[in-house]
């Protein structure tokens, strides 16, 4: 948080001198130091942010971000030095480009104000890199097989544990890689949320030494568990109504994006199911 910048705006917002002197005061003469070992650098000033574990610090970061870009076709998460920017649609090429628009205002929103993206750590489209398309599952699955061929000897066909206990580290461990984020990125297509349920197929033939006649089904059965799309349904259920209660207004506030003219927006789709409708 650039502090000039933060200065700035308080006085446009025509806040008290006063106040605006104290906050001042607040974050200037600022010092930091670094300790290696027993080596200390020389002392920087500090020129940005805000003291870390302050109760002032999130409200400064409000008003701050109170300017940010907006577009209501496009739904803006931000918390502390995290952010997503969330869209729905039908045609890929429509949901890039209102991507791209309000990617745009956001660059110029950053520039403007001394903001500075890690773009090394996104895999967006943002100052000119692209967003691989719909790479959410892949990861999950790159991730799940690599946890897969670690823990083989105890879920394989020779492994000397009982089968509630595979059951029992299918749930602890692999089902939640494989859901990971699932409340959000399962409102993709059904050819991607199929992959996923493939992959839960085969790990249970393997825990089960099923041979190819017994159904997917009769497995998922007599093993008690879920297809991806039911579990997906369920937890993004509780997921949405524990956000719905939440305590936190900003965490609340998000219900808000739900209503949008009687039909129920992304990511609440994800649940197949319909919250209350709130008063008008």
């Amino acid at each position: 948080m650039w502090h000039n910048g933060l200065i700035f705006k308080l006085m446009s917002y025509q806040f008290p001198d006063y106040l605006i002197k104290i906050i001042q005061q607040f974050l200037s003469n600022r010092n930091f130091q670094v300790k290696i070992n027993q080596v200390l650098s020389s002392v920087g000033n500090i020129q940005a942010g805000t003291p870390q574990g302050s109760s002032f610090s999130p409200t400064l970061y409000n008003i701050f971000n109170s300017d940010f870009p907006l577009n209501d076709k496009v739904l803006n998460c931000l918390f502390a030095d995290d952010s997503a920017i969330l869209t729905q649609g039908s045609n890929i090429r429509f949901i890039i480009k209102t991507l791209q628009s309000q990617l745009d205002s956001m660059e110029y929103w950053c520039a403007k104000w001394r903001v500075t993206i890690n773009t090394d750590k996104k895999k967006q489209f943002f100052y000119e890199k692209d967003i691989p398309a719909k790479q959410h599952a892949k990861y999950n699955s790159d991730k799940f097989w690599n946890k897969v061929h670690i823990i083989i000897p105890l879920i394989g066909r020779h492994s000397p544990l009982s089968l509630n206990n595979k059951v029992l580290l299918f749930k602890q461990i692999f089902r939640p890689i494989l859901t990971y984020y699932a409340p959000i990125w399962c409102i993709t297509a059904n050819t991607h949320r199929r992959k996923i349920q493939i992959l839960q197929k085969k790990i249970l033939r393997i825990m089960t030494n099923a041979p190819w006649f017994v159904r997917s089904d009769v497995i998922h059965k007599d093993l008690k568990i879920e297809m991806i799309e039911d579990h997906v349904k369920n937890i993004s259920r509780r997921f949405f109504s524990q956000l719905q209660d939440h305590k936190n207004p900003l965490i609340n506030g998000q219900v808000e994006y739900a209503y949008t003219n009687g039909k129920y927006a992304y990511p609440y789709s994800t649940t197949k199911w319909s919250l209350p409708l709130k008063p008008p």
